[in-house]
């Protein structure tokens, strides 16, 4: 309850936020389990939702009253359009996106344990890298989300040096880049990272980067700077859909921090919206109110 109480009793700062990620529609498919190599299963197709990890982020950060931009990938296709309804829905601005022939699409196969796997599916049209667009207010924003650099410019951490920079853990930690705040799944995070992660996470991208945090599905997170490491556990949830949890937890953690609450506080805000994440089966966390029971 330290976040809920937190939050309640907080300033409430609308913030300026940039996200550069995709927005995708998520593919879902029920498996009773994940079958290996050379078998055949059956599978329960239940539709397709809006989702993309960082258009998950977009949509709660929204949900907490600060404007939010997302800058990415968008279908021109009928799919696309939806898409874009959805996140506007949310209050999410789109603006900036960049328009691709096909929407993204996504993978998602969701087993009984409400476990899932996730595969990207590369679409036509679709580059590998953007340039960055012209973004005045880029340089005033409080706060900006990068969900690759293998993706999007390094040239976002200069234009936007004043904000709070957040990433997600590399694919390849030689495509890696500036941050302050560096945020992911045990799993996401290169091996070679994973004993010191401030230090070797810090080598490869740079001195800005202050603070690492590490979730761990039902054992937490543990959050790794200068200091001695910051530990919170995991809430207790009924999961029935892990998809969104790790995007979830960042909202929670981001919002926190551009509120001035302690990293503890920003943590456990972070985990009680991952738990209220998995009890849906959806893709995009619940709002911010849903997690509070209403107090926002």
């Amino acid at each position: 309850m330290l976040a809920a109480t937190a939050f309640l009793g907080g300033r409430m700062r609308m913030a300026e936020i940039y996200v550069f990620g995709t927005l995708a529609a998520d593919v879902i498919v029920r498996v009773r389990s994940m079958p290996p190599g050379g078998s055949h299963v059956n599978g329960e197709y239940l539709g397709w939702r809006p989702g993309g990890s960082s258009a998950n982020i977009a949509c709660a950060l929204s949900s907490a009253g600060h404007t939010v931009r997302l800058v990415g990938p968008v279908g021109t296709d009928e799919l696309g359009e939806a898409l874009l309804k959805a996140a506007h829905a949310h209050g999410v601005r789109t603006e900036h996106t960049i328009p691709v022939p096909a929407a993204p699409r996504t993978l998602i196969f969701l087993d009984d344990s409400g476990e899932r796997t996730i595969l990207a599916l590369a679409g036509p049209g679709r580059l590998t890298s953007y340039s960055l667009p012209d973004l005045p207010g880029l340089p005033e924003a409080d706060a900006v989300w990068v969900e690759s650099y293998a993706t999007f410019p390094r040239e976002i951490a200069v234009a936007a040096s004043g904000a709070m920079l957040a990433v997600p853990p590399p694919d390849d930690p030689e495509l890696s880049g500036p941050a302050d705040l560096l945020v992911g799944s045990k799993s996401q995070f290169p091996a070679a990272w994973r004993q010191a992660p401030l230090q070797a996470a810090r080598a490869a991208m740079g001195e800005r980067l202050r603070l690492v945090v590490v979730t761990d599905g039902s054992h937490g997170a543990v959050a790794y700077s200068d200091g001695t490491p910051c530990i919170v556990p995991a809430q207790p949830a009924q999961q029935v859909d892990a998809t969104g949890a790790g995007d979830a937890f960042a909202a929670g953690l981001l919002h926190g921090r551009l509120e001035g609450w302690e990293l503890l506080a920003a943590m456990e805000l972070g985990t009680a919206w991952a738990a209220a994440a998995v009890e849906e089966l959806e893709s995009i966390p619940p709002d911010i109110e849903a997690v509070l029971g209403g107090g926002a």
